[in-house]
Order: structure tokens, then C-alpha cells, then sequence
């Protein structure tokens, strides 16, 4: 299975005791994870999921799906249903099938909200949930399978008001506080580079073919990647955290980050100066 396939694995699992997540993993993957949907270019559209099962084993799956938002903390949390929730004008099929070994199975689905929906974002949250089977027994532990993959439908006018708050740089990455003050979720998309402090050459920080996995980095470049693709839902304010490639930090010294992309409508255009003073953790 693929690296992106295997990210894209999301396991909530529920067990009778715990179990590692290694037992479980790589058995039931989704694709697409995510749907952002514009209401007005796409009215009455089908869409679809395709679940896939790399086990040699059965699995009988039930769908179904709620009303969400997120903590400070990143964590989906449900939410109760409003006039306005698009939990209840997903229409889903089928919500119940045996998804067979080393196969799939294509789930589809259509938003038909019998009331305006409100300009900005609505969001459900799709679940395929393993079914237990049979009595379990005793002494025995049953893990079952969760993926979740979320919808967000949109309605004009909206806006992606993205904003960094604080950003704190240390050996092994960089800390956001970030917030959006938009009516829909935005998301930092762009990358990032560290310099050893007065390496940075005159023609600018960013080499050309950032992001090529074979670019040779130069003398004096650390670290380097994209920017964390972390939802910010609208009115939230949360930490998000960037990890640097290199999980054993950058050593002892004087260090610039810079930053470019754009946080929904946004631009993000950064330089931060930091130290890594000896014997950090």
C-alpha cells in the first residue's frame, strides 16, 4: 500500500481492552478523506467514496453520519443538530454492506437540504463503522474499525479569514497559535525554510526547486517542507504544530525561518530569528 494511502487510514478504534494499533493498521483505507463541495457551482451532484479492505477477511460495515466541530485541541467532537446542520440532507447508499476481502466497495452520496442553507460552511462527518459479529468470547479481545471522512458544503459568500497568532520556533519544529475570523475553514498551504543564521545567500532564502525530493540542500539550509495542512474551523482559535523532517533536531545555534503560502485568503509572508540554546530537549 502507498504512503498517502496509509495517512489516509484513520482508525478511531473501540475495543474491549487495548490493543495496538499495528494489529489493526493498513486494513480499511478511504479515498477521497475529505469533500469540500461549492452549493452553488455543483447543485445536485452525486459524489462518492471508495472504501477498500487489504485484509483477506470480511468485513461487514454500517455508514452513518453526524453533525461535527473541533476543539482547541484539533479533536472532532460532535455537535448538536440545528436547522442549519447538513447531517441530516446528506442522502448516503448503501449504509450497510459486507465489504469483501482484498476488494471494494463505492459508497455514494447527494445533498438535498430541504431548507436554504445559509452562506458559509456546513459540515457532516461520514462514518464507516465496523459491525461486531457474533457473541465474542470470553477472555477475549474485539477490535473494531472506524474511518471517518468529512464533508464540508459551502455556500456564497464565504470567506477563509486565516491568522497566526504566535509562531514559536525550536529545535525540532515550530508552534502556531493560529485563529479564523472567516465564515469557513482555512487551511496553511505553502512551505517553509531554516537557515543557519548568515548563510542565507544574496539571492533569497528559497532555492529553486523547493520541494524536489532530490534537491541537494544547500551549505547553511536546515530545514525545509510544507506547511501544516491543519483545519482552522471558522470562529476557532487553536494550536497546530509543525515537526521538522529531522527528528533529532537542529543542534545548538543561531537560526532564521522563513515562511510563504497563504492561509486561506490571507498571505503568509514570515521571518523569524530563534536559538537553540545547548542541551535543549
Amino acid at each position: 500500500m502507498s504512503r498517502p494511502l496509509r495517512r489516509a487510514v484513520w482508525l478511531l478504534a473501540a475495543a474491549l481492552g487495548l490493543l495496538p494499533a499495528s494489529v489493526v493498521m493498513a486494513q480499511v483505507a478511504i479515498t477521497p478523506q475529505i469533500y469540500t463541495i461549492d452549493l452553488d457551482k455543483q447543485p445536485n451532484q452525486t459524489y462518492s467514496f471508495r472504501l477498500m479492505n487489504f485484509s483477506k477477511t470480511a468485513i461487514p460495515i454500517a455508514v452513518s453520519v453526524i453533525n461535527w466541530t473541533m476543539n482547541a485541541k484539533g479533536q472532532v467532537e460532535p455537535a448538536p443538530l440545528e436547522e442549519q446542520s447538513l447531517a441530516p440532507w446528506l442522502q448516503i447508499n448503501p449504509t450497510r454492506f459486507v465489504l469483501p476481502p482484498e476488494s471494494s466497495q463505492v459508497v455514494r452520496f447527494a445533498i438535498r437540504p430541504a431548507v436554504p442553507l445559509l452562506p458559509g460552511e456546513h459540515r457532516a462527518m461520514i462514518y464507516f463503522s465496523q459491525e461486531p459479529e457474533g457473541r465474542q468470547p470470553k477472555g477475549t479481545f474485539r477490535v473494531l474499525i472506524q474511518l471517518g471522512a468529512a464533508v464540508y458544503a459551502r455556500v456564497p459568500p464565504y470567506t477563509m479569514q486565516g491568522e497566526i497568532v504566535s509562531a514559536k520556533p525550536d529545535a525540532h519544529g515550530v508552534s502556531f497559535e493560529v485563529r479564523n475570523t472567516g465564515n469557513a475553514t482555512a487551511r496553511m498551504i505553502g512551505q517553509y525554510v531554516v537557515w543557519k543564521r548568515g548563510a542565507v545567500p544574496a539571492t533569497g532564502p528559497w532555492p529553486a526547486h523547493l520541494g524536489d525530493e532530490h534537491l541537494k540542500a544547500p551549505s547553511g539550509l536546515v530545514a525545509n517542507g510544507a506547511l501544516p495542512l491543519d483545519a482552522d474551523l471558522p470562529g476557532l482559535t487553536r494550536g497546530v504544530r509543525l515537526e521538522f523532517e529531522d527528528k533529532n533536531g537542529l543542534p545548538p545555534g543561531n537560526y532564521v525561518l522563513y515562511m510563504r503560502g497563504t492561509f486561506g485568503a490571507p498571505n503568509i509572508e514570515r521571518e523569524l530569528r530563534f536559538n537553540v540554546p545547548p542541551n535543549h530537549k
